[in-house]
C-alpha cells in the first residue's frame, strides 16, 4: 500500500496539500514534542489519496490510505500502516464534516500499541481565529484554539483527563 501510494503520490504531486506540524504535549512533569506530517491528494473525482506520519521519542507511526468526498461538505478516510510496538500493523478511519464555519473531524486508530480516538469540532469565528472543543484519548477533553497566520497555523488546547490536566501547542506549516 505505502509503494502504491508513494507512486501516486509522485504522479500528483502537483495537486498536493498538507500540513507539517510542531505538537508539543506540555504536562507538570515533561514537555513531550511530537513531529507530524499529513499530506493528502486527488486520484479521480470524489477519490483521493492521504498519507500520514506521526513522530515523536517515544512512538512513530506511518499510514497511508485513500479518501472519499461525496460531497463539498463531507470526507471519509481509511488507512493501513506501521507503528513502533510490538505488532506493528495500525489502520485507521477519519471522517470530516463542514458546513458553513462549523466543522467536526472524527478520526480512530487502531493497532499494537492500542486504540486511539481524537474529535475536534470548531468553530470558524473569523477568517483567522477558530475555537471549539477537542478531544484525544489519551490525554482527554478540553477547550481549543487557533490562529492563522497566512499558511502557518498556531494552536492550543486543554486537556482535562481522568488522571491529569495536559496542554497541547502548536505549530502547523499549511502548503
Amino acid at each position: 500500500t505505502i509503494v502504491l501510494v508513494a507512486v501516486t503520490t509522485a504522479a500528483h504531486a502537483q495537486r498536493a496539500t498538507g500540513f507539517v506540524e510542531s505538537y508539543n504535549t506540555v504536562s507538570e512533569t515533561a514537555i513531550t514534542p511530537q513531529l507530524n506530517v499529513y499530506v493528502r491528494g486527488s486520484l479521480d473525482g470524489k477519490l483521493g489519496w492521504s498519507i500520514w506520519t506521526l513522530t515523536s521519542e517515544s512512538y512513530s507511526e506511518a499510514l497511508a490510505g485513500l479518501t472519499f468526498a461525496p460531497a463539498e461538505w463531507i470526507e471519509f478516510s481509511s488507512s493501513l500502516g506501521l507503528e513502533s510496538a510490538d505488532d506493528p500493523l495500525r489502520a485507521g478511519a477519519s471522517v470530516w464534516i463542514g458546513k458553513g464555519r462549523w466543522s467536526l473531524l472524527s478520526i480512530h486508530e487502531q493497532g499494537g500499541s492500542g486504540y486511539l480516538y481524537h474529535y475536534l469540532g470548531t468553530f470558524q469565528m473569523t477568517k483567522t481565529v477558530a475555537v471549539g472543543v477537542n478531544s484525544f484519548r489519551p490525554l482527554g477533553t478540553g477547550p481549543y484554539v487557533e490562529k492563522k497566520f497566512d499558511n502557518i497555523t498556531l494552536w492550543s488546547t486543554y486537556a482535562m483527563g481522568k488522571e491529569k490536566k495536559t496542554g497541547v501547542v502548536g505549530i502547523k506549516f499549511n502548503f
